[in-house]
């Protein structure tokens, strides 16, 4: 019985609320049709003035206007079209100036594709970084900072998350990022 109460609480409160809310706004604030004076009663404000209306000049509407060139124009009445200006005088051709080619400075060659990933770094028992890289034949190299790996490559620089290599034949510093598995 209690449930079943509860359960009507809610909807209850609901409908409550919208008909309060629907008699504030559509309940009659006065009179719908104001009660006819008769000529016998006179009212009690009689002897106040309401404030003058402004007037609108309706005579001005009478007047003549200025004429002007507006909706007069023929849409259909071409004029001829304006003489074209004369062409201009040749001028003496520009004098080209030569310049020298611009200098190419060489561009390094491509940098050869790395083969090896970077898969971690440890610390030692002294506080040294010890970078692990593995190559494409799945050989594991280790090295600090300074040490060369692979008769190919230094290492510049460990990080969590990246080691910097320097390839020792092109001298190029690379940056390989932290490859999982």
């Amino acid at each position: 019985m209690v449930k079943e109460r509860r359960r009507w609480i809610v909807p209850g409160l609901a409908v409550a609320a919208a008909a309060s809310v629907g008699w504030i706004v559509l309940r009659d604030t006065g009179p719908a049709v104001a009660p006819s004076a008769s000529a016998a009663e006179v009212p009690k404000d009689a002897g106040r003035r309401e404030p003058d209306l402004p007037r609108i000049d309706l005579a001005r509407l009478d007047r003549p206007r200025p004429e002007s060139g507006v909706g007069h124009r023929d849409l259909f009445d071409f004029a001829a079209p304006p003489p074209t200006p004369p062409p201009p005088m040749p001028s003496a051709p520009p004098v080209m100036e030569e310049t020298p080619p611009p200098v190419t400075v060489p561009t390094p060659p491509p940098l050869p594709p790395l083969n090896i990933k970077y898969i971690g770094a440890f610390e030692g028992n002294k506080g040294l970084k010890v970078a692990v890289l593995m190559t494409d034949r799945k050989e594991v190299l280790t090295g600090q900072v300074g040490e060369v790996v692979a008769n190919r490559y230094r290492i510049v620089k460990i990080g969590l998350e990246s080691v910097d290599v320097q390839d020792v034949g092109s001298e190029q510093v690379r940056r390989i990022p932290l490859k999982g598995n």
